[in-house]
């Protein structure tokens, strides 16, 4: 698979379309997204440009390592992908490379909400760091949390699925400019109950003040209950939240906290997008992007179709 043309790495999954079920995506239209976390990213990428030179744009391996990596953490949100590659069996795929460090940062203070956004959904782990699986299970935790906080004292397990979903998508500037599909979160919360119910179970029976059913769910809205909330969110929220004062009025925090995580998605994301501009091919930056706006139309055209029958 991916993994075995690569150099060595510390944590590697696979995430996005080829792992969460979408009605809108063909099976073998689904591309392979993969995430590996490495513990010396400008020594990984000389080993990986030298193995794989065809997977980086020339003017970045004229630049090294170094240079690559130093992109992803000043440019981007510490991350470099190589994208528009195809494995051994004609599958398309892409994979991100960050720093072990950057990834439990990110998963323990949602610094990007990059990592820890992908991480939010049902994804498949390949390769385990220990480092790594430990600040997954206190970003679980986060997300629980900070969905509760955007929902309402009754609400449904699928409302539940769809505030965790929305976190790491609202603010995501690929949807400003319909290069996503608005319903993308819909899909993705209704088509992946099983998946997200296997994957929060423990932490929602851990949470306080939850109380789960079949047909509905509940939890205590009250001040000191949100306050708990609150604290049990990553330090980057805490500290945004703390800021604008709202004190322990639930609907207030809910709003506050939505704005402090689209406030972060926007920049992570804009970010994201400058930084492969600059460290990709033109050819395969336009080739992404034409497939990006194309697969959001289809969805769209076939979410239009379904919605006239």
């Amino acid at each position: 698979g991916v993994l075995a043309a690569l150099p060595p790495v510390e944590h590697a999954l696979a995430y996005g379309s080829a792992v969460l079920a979408d009605a809108s995506v063909a099976g073998p239209e689904r591309a392979l997204d993969v995430l590996v976390a490495v513990r010396d990213p400008a020594a990984w990428h000389d080993a990986n440009a030298t193995r794989n030179p065809s997977h980086y744009a020339w003017h970045a391996r004229l630049g090294g390592g170094r240079a690559i990596h130093g992109a992803a953490t000043t440019l981007g949100a510490d991350a470099h992908y190589n994208a528009r590659l195809r494995d051994e069996r004609g599958r398309a795929y892409k994979y991100g490379v960050v720093d072990v460090r950057d990834v439990v940062d990110d998963l323990e203070r949602w610094k990007h909400l990059f990592v820890a956004g992908r991480m939010h959904k049902p994804h498949e782990t390949a390769r385990a760091c220990d480092a790594i699986v430990n600040a997954q299970a206190r970003n679980a935790r986060s997300a629980a949390n900070a969905a509760l906080l955007t929902l309402p004292e009754t609400f449904s397990e699928l409302d539940f699925h769809r505030a965790i979903v929305r976190l790491s998508y609202d603010g995501d500037v690929r949807f400003a400019f319909a290069a996503e599909d608005g319903l993308k979160i819909e899909r993705i919360a209704r088509s992946n109950g099983e998946a997200m119910r296997e994957m929060y179970e423990d932490v929602v029976r851990e949470l306080k003040g939850v109380e789960t059913s079949a047909s509905t769910w509940r939890q205590d809205k009250s001040p000191e209950a949100t306050r708990e909330r609150i604290d049990a969110l990553p330090a980057t929220v805490t500290t945004m939240l703390n800021r604008v004062e709202v004190g322990d009025d639930a609907e207030r925090v809910g709003d506050a906290m939505r704005a402090c995580l689209r406030r972060i998605v926007r920049a992570s994301t804009l970010r994201q997008a400058v930084a492969g501009l600059l460290t990709t091919s033109p050819t395969k930056t336009l080739a992404y992007v034409g497939a990006k706006f194309f697969k959001a139309a289809s969805s769209r055209a076939t979410n239009s179709s379904n919605d006239a029958r």
